[in-house]
């Protein structure tokens, strides 16, 4: 069975964040990284206030979507194998099955690109061009942060066991 490095590090990657970042209270933790992220983009961003009130509300609406159709899918097939050792999952799964979740998180991430082009055409029609680029950039800011964050308490989890 083969299946490609980079595909596989960058799932398993994500799933190791979204686990940390959702792990037992799911709708708690979303809404407190929702929150955060809103607030950083916000900070970092130089909307009028008629710009804001649009964002907010097109960010509400992409969040929430995009929670419910892609990260609660992918995490559901990723607590199909929390607690499996990540080799002893290749060894045992068959081909059809590891085919079968190749394709699935294809189409979560594509979904989710999808949804992510809608939303960035609905904040061009409203939001001003040179603004969009900085939310833009300000979430992928925001994400690098994130995973900083995640990575960093790992780290101190493991320091102290």
């Amino acid at each position: 069975m083969k299946i490609k490095i980079n595909f596989s590090l960058l799932f398993f990657t994500i799933f190791t964040v979204i686990q940390c970042a959702y792990s037992q209270k799911e709708i708690s933790k979303y809404e407190e990284i929702k929150a955060w992220k809103l607030s950083y983009i916000i900070k970092n961003t130089s909307m009028n206030s008629e710009e804001l009130e649009i964002y907010k509300c097109i960010f509400e609406d992409y969040e929430n979507n995009y929670h419910n159709e892609v990260w609660s899918k992918v995490l559901k097939k990723h607590n199909a194998f929390n607690g499996k050792n990540n080799r002893e999952l290749f060894d045992k799964i068959s081909s059809s099955e590891a085919m079968n979740l190749i394709y699935d998180f294809d189409s979560y991430e594509l979904k989710g690109m999808e949804m992510k082009h809608k939303r960035n055409r609905r904040l061009l029609k409203k939001i001003r061009p040179e603004i969009v680029l900085s939310i833009l950039y300000q979430e992928r800011n925001f994400n690098r942060e994130l995973f900083k964050k995640r990575r960093n308490d790992s780290k101190n989890k493991k320091d102290q066991n």
